[in-house]
Parts: structure tokens; sequence; C-alpha cells
């Protein structure tokens, strides 16, 4: 087994590409291992895509030493692959995905996570791309669209541009008129604060937007939250971010849920959607679940969650 380490060192708040190095050697010293760190946006994706292709008779393993990003790119690259695992050993800023299974800790965990083995996920098709965690639309993805432009700002960091995005995106308008169809039927229709579509169970840096999502049974959990007032949406946030709003008798007619594995969105004019930390603007959305379409490595412990 090959073990390759994909780091991107502008993860995180801080480069921690010596620390993985150090980490990597120590406990990897006698096996067959590379490190690689990429240099810039796709790289990723496109290392382990060419790598597969020239590698084709060898086992190898991908761990994706980033964030959700990074996640993905390395997911986007294995796939139809033969003889291809990837993990996630996380040093991003959000590490969402990986909290399906644990915690980012237990990730972090190198000697438990060489020892793990694979189990078979679904992912999302979306526009030719794959989505291993949670695609989303609205008012969060505004936040996010927003966030990546005032990080180009003089003196404004990760967690002021993340502030300020939200402050300016809660003042405008929080609502975008949809069409939402899942297995050719309509599900939602209307102003719509925002809409998640979701493989796995949280996203934004732990915000448990779909808390009974199963990333092995095959369908889409579809989270869908009409026009809020500003008031009420300040009382939704926090049993949003704990994963209790499925729950709340008071939105019994503002929250929508619904499985499937089909979900289809047509919006007025282009909105902004967030997939894996990613933000592309559509009129037209069409997301499938694909199942069982990657091998990937979670510390042995935790395969009961997934399996059973």
């Amino acid at each position: 087994m090959k073990h390759i380490f994909i780091i991107n060192p502008k993860a995180g708040k801080r480069n921690l590409t010596e620390m993985v190095k150090e980490i990597v050697k120590q406990e990897l010293e006698e096996k067959d291992y590379q490190i690689y760190l990429t240099k810039g946006v796709l790289d990723a994706r496109q290392f382990v895509e060419q790598y597969c292709r020239e590698h084709p008779e060898e086992k190898k393993r991908f761990y994706s030493c980033g964030g959700d990003g990074t996640l993905n790119e390395v997911a986007n690259g294995a796939i139809g692959y033969e003889n291809t695992e990837i993990t996630c050993f996380p040093i991003g800023s959000g590490n969402d995905f990986v909290k399906y299974f644990g915690t980012v800790a237990d990730f972090r965990n190198l000697p438990a996570l060489i020892k793990g083995d694979a189990v078979d996920i679904d992912v999302l098709g979306f526009n030719e791309r794959y989505v291993i965690n949670i695609f989303n639309l609205g008012l969060d993805a505004d936040v996010c669209d927003r966030m990546i432009n005032y990080r180009r700002l003089p003196l404004v960091g990760g967690k002021g541009a993340y502030i300020l995005g939200l402050i300016v995106s809660f003042f405008s308008k929080l609502t975008k008129k949809l069409k939402i169809f899942i297995d050719g039927e309509e599900f939602f229709t209307g102003e719509t604060t925002l809409c998640a579509v979701a493989n796995a169970i949280c996203y934004g840096g732990g915000f448990y937007c779909a808390p009974h999502a199963r990333v092995d049974d095959g369908l889409l959990d579809v989270v869908t939250v009409s026009k809020l007032s500003r008031l009420k949406f300040l009382k939704f946030v926090k049993k949003f971010k704990d994963g209790k709003h499925l729950d709340m008798p008071e939105l019994k007619d503002t929250i929508y849920f619904k499985r499937g594995k089909l979900v289809e969105i047509e919006a007025e004019k282009p909105i902004n959607c967030c997939f894996d930390g990613e933000v592309v603007k559509e009129t037209k959305i069409k997301i499938e679940i694909l199942p069982k379409l990657l091998k990937f490595i979670i510390p042995r412990k935790f395969q009961e969650k997934v399996l059973t």
C-alpha cells in the first residue's frame, strides 16, 4: 500500500506543513509513502488524477491534509479509479465532513487512521463534479461568497471576513424565490431563506443542518427553510447549529424536510451555491445521489457508524 499525503499549505489559520511532515515521518518511516504540497486551486485534484492514471495497478491511499475544500479536490481526483482509497488528516478551518464519523482529533490520530479500513460512501453529483458533504444555497451561501471576497481586503482576516459577510448578508434581502423538486415531484415553491442538500450532517464549521443524514443510505436529505423575519431567524440559528431545528413545533410551517435521490432547483436569477467550501452561481441546479462511489478510510472504531 502506498500512502500519499497531499498537504495544502494555505489550509487553516496557520501553515502546518512542517508539523504534518514530521508526524508522517515518525509514523511511516518503514512504509512506502510520499508527500505532495499543493500549489493552488484544483492542483490536488489534478495531482491525484495524474497519479492514478500513471499507477493503475498500485494499491494507494490519499490523505487529504487540509480542509473540506482540499478533501473535495482529492475525492474528485480519485473517484473512478481502481485500487484507490482516500481519507482526511484535517488541518483546515471547518473540517466538517469527518464530524459525521467522530471528532477532528480522532482523524488527527495518524496511527489509528493508518490502521483504519475502507467503507463505501455515497457522493452527490452536480455539474460533472462530485460533492461529498453538503450542497447549500441561500443566506449561508451568500455569507460564504462575501467572506471569500472580504478576505482579500487589507487587515481583514478569516474570522473578520466571516463576521463582515454575516452582517452584510443579514441586512440584505434574506430570501430567494425558488422552485424545488425531489424525484420529479414538487417539494417547495416560494421565498426561501436557505436550502441544504445533504450527504453528511454538518457544514459551515459545525452547523448540523441534516442531523439524521447518512453517507451510505443512497438518499439525499433536503432541508429547506422558508421566509423568516430577522427576529425569528436569530431565534432559529442556535437550534439550527445544534441540529435541533427539525424538532421545533413552532417552525413546523417554516422548515420542510424530505429525502430523495434527485433534487432539481430553479431560481429566478443566478444565486450563490456553496459546496465543500466552493461557491458558484447557478439558475438551474440538478443534484443526484451516487451510491457507494468512494472508498473512504475511517479509524476502525467508527466503522459501526456507517455499516449499521
